[in-house]
C-alpha cells in the first residue's frame, strides 16, 4: 500500500492547478484540485451524521493530517495533553478509496515499516513536496485549557482555533483509533467549522505505571475545513 502512496505523491507534483474552490480568507491557498464533488456526508456512517457542519457552510479544504497524540501518565491513566501534526492538501487524490475509507489500514502499514521509522520518512517526503503542506496542527494552552490550533502560515494563510462540538468514538476500532470530531472556530479566520474523521491510531494503552511519564502515539486523520 505504501507503493500506492508513493505513486500518488509523484503524480501530485505534476498535477496542474485546476481548483475553482473559494477558500476562507485565512487559508492562504486554494486546493490543488477541484473539490466541488467531495462529499463528507457520503463518508460518514449514518449514526455519525451529527458531525456534519451547517448546510450554510461551504467546503474549502480536504486534507490529511499525520502526527502524534500526546499523553502524560496521571493517576495510572494516560491523559491527553494535545497533539502535533502536519496537514496536507489531498484534493487531487481524496476520492481514492484508500484515502476515503481505509486510512487506518494505510497508516498501520506505514508504521510497521522499519520499526516505525517508515512513518517519519514518509512524513519527511510529504513535507518536501512543494505546495502540498497546508498547516501545522498543535494545541494552545494560553487560555488555561487545551485549544486545538491549525496554523496555515506555512501556506500563506492565518490560523483557526477550534472548540469541540461533537466527539464520537471511531466506528471501527475505538480502542486504537482516536475519536471523530466536529469543531467550531472560536478565533482566527482560516475556517468556520472543521471535521476530523477516518482516524487511524492515536489511542494510548489503557493504563500506565510511571507518574508524569510522557507518551507520543502516532496517528493520522482526514480533516475537512468549511468556510
Amino acid at each position: 500500500m505504501l507503493a500506492i502512496f508513493k505513486i500518488a505523491a509523484a503524480a501530485l507534483v505534476a498535477l496542474p492547478l485546476v481548483s475553482a474552490t473559494a477558500v476562507a480568507p485565512g487559508q492562504g491557498q486554494a486546493p490543488k484540485c477541484d473539490i466541488s464533488q467531495a462529499n463528507l456526508a457520503a463518508e460518514l456512517p449514518a449514526n455519525l451524521s451529527a458531525l456534519l457542519p451547517p448546510s450554510s457552510d461551504s467546503l474549502s479544504q480536504v486534507t490529511i493530517g499525520f502526527g502524534t497524540q500526546n499523553y502524560t501518565c496521571t493517576g495510572g491513566k494516560y491523559v491527553n495533553v494535545g497533539a502535533l501534526a502536519q496537514v496536507f492538501d489531498i484534493s487531487c487524490i481524496q476520492e481514492s478509496k484508500v484515502i476515503s475509507t481505509n486510512i487506518a489500514a494505510m497508516i498501520n502499514e506505514i508504521q510497521g515499516i522499519a520499526g516505525g521509522i517508515g512513518l517519519e520518512n514518509w512524513l519527511g517526503s510529504l513535507a518536501s513536496m512543494g505546495g502540498f503542506k497546508l498547516a501545522d496542527h498543535y494545541f494552545d494552552t494560553s487560555s488555561g485549557t487545551l485549544a486545538p490550533v491549525f496554523n496555515f502560515q506555512v501556506s500563506g494563510g492565518d490560523f483557526v482555533i477550534g472548540k469541540k462540538l461533537q466527539d464520537l468514538p471511531d466506528p471501527t476500532n475505538p480502542a486504537v483509533n482516536v475519536d471523530w470530531l466536529q469543531l467550531t472556530a472560536v478565533a482566527g479566520d482560516a475556517a468556520k467549522f472543521l471535521v476530523r474523521e477516518q482516524t487511524a491510531g492515536g489511542q494510548p494503552p489503557s493504563s500506565c505505571a510511571v507518574e508524569n511519564e510522557t507518551l507520543q502515539v502516532p496517528y493520522a486523520a482526514k480533516y475537512w475545513f468549511f468556510a
